[in-house]
């Protein structure tokens, strides 16, 4: 059976040009859009805070629009961390939701719960000795022949 496409449920903007947006696979993101703010001119309007609040769920749930005409498509909220130059925040959460680690379970590499939460959702870099203790966490689950990743 094929696994159905989440869509986004829910949106409201933040300070910093971010938006919480909730999917219906029960993830919660939060992407900073400044960034493609600067580098995309379609989006360059939402730098005005008024234009930015207007962030809506359009399409039933596959696309987030702004009154200015800006969109994005469920799948690219996801890239819009990518093409502000945060893959390794995607990686991340690519990393914790394949082994179905909870906060508290990721943060066993070294981090508290609120900086797994952080690096998750966008709000800050993942640094490149994080991303390689990913890497090391899962040798040692394999190591011990945890085939699935969890603890």
């Amino acid at each position: 059976m094929k696994k159905q496409a989440a869509r986004i449920v829910s949106v409201s903007t933040e300070p910093g040009m971010a938006v919480a947006v909730g999917l219906s696979d029960g993830r919660a993101l939060r992407v900073a859009l400044n960034g493609l703010a600067e580098s995309l001119s379609v989006f360059s309007p939402l730098e005005n805070p008024g234009e930015f609040a207007t962030a809506r769920v359009a399409d039933f749930g596959w696309t987030l629009e702004w009154a200015c005409g800006a969109s994005l498509d469920v799948d690219r909220v996801e890239l819009a961390l990518e093409q502000v130059g945060m893959a390794a925040n995607v990686a991340f959460r690519h990393w914790q939701d394949a082994h179905r680690l909870s906060l508290s379970q990721a943060a066993a590499i070294g981090l508290s719960r609120r900086t797994v939460s952080q690096y998750r959702t966008g709000v800050r870099p993942v640094p490149r000795t994080v991303a390689l203790a990913c890497k090391g966490w899962e040798a040692e689950q394999a190591a011990l022949g945890n085939s699935a990743g969890h603890r």
